[in-house]
């Protein structure tokens, strides 16, 4: 599929009714070779179920110890904002293929145990990636995507290192389907 009809897609679907998207997810990664996870919470629209535009704050939840003096230690921290779309560019037997596409600003620092932050500076990330879900039932489906993580704007006052291929493996309720569904029965209880 060429950007144009990438575009042209897009652009058709925008005109369509959005609806509701929301999402708590889990998107794994490395840090300087270790296995990190980033958790993260979203809301935005939908349009015509292929093409998302949301909102995200996620946070670091794997805790990396750093010595920082011979009595202390601090873990490392990241917070970001993520503004983020996705389009779906294929849908077939209950596949739906699609390309997510997250941009984080926030920061990333340095905390002790006493909650003092030190070395803290700006940060700017780029995770784009694939992902690939399957519709198993009316409203569940499992998916697993690939991506890659890259420091735009970094913390040059940390050791660590950001830049990562990233993975995705998860289940999926369509709650928006659920609540059509519903509606569709309470309308006819009531008639």
């Amino acid at each position: 599929m060429g950007s144009a009809q990438i575009f042209d897609s897009i652009r058709i679907s925008v005109t369509k009714t959005p609806n509701f998207y929301g999402n708590f997810n889990t998107r794994n990664s490395f840090i300087s070779n270790y296995r990190a996870q980033v958790k993260g919470i979203s809301a935005g629209i939908s349009y015509n179920k292929q093409f998302t535009m949301a909102l995200g704050y996620n946070w670091l939840i794997t805790d990396f110890e750093s010595v920082i003096n011979e009595k202390d230690t601090a873990t490392l921290k990241l917070r970001y904002v993520s503004p983020f779309v996705e389009y779906s560019f294929l849908e077939k037997n209950n596949f739906i293929v699609s390309i997510p596409i997250y941009l984080g600003f926030g920061q990333s620092f340095y905390e002790t145990k006493n909650k003092e932050k030190f070395k803290k500076n700006f940060m700017v990330l780029y995770e784009p990636g694939m992902k690939v879900t399957y519709r198993f039932l009316r409203y569940i489906s499992i998916s697993a995507g690939v991506g890659y993580r890259v420091v735009l704007v970094g913390n040059s006052k940390l050791i660590e290192n950001f830049n990562s291929p990233t993975y995705t493996i998860g289940v999926g309720l369509f709650i928006g389907d659920i609540y059509k569904y519903g509606k569709k029965k309470w309308s006819k209880f009531n008639n």
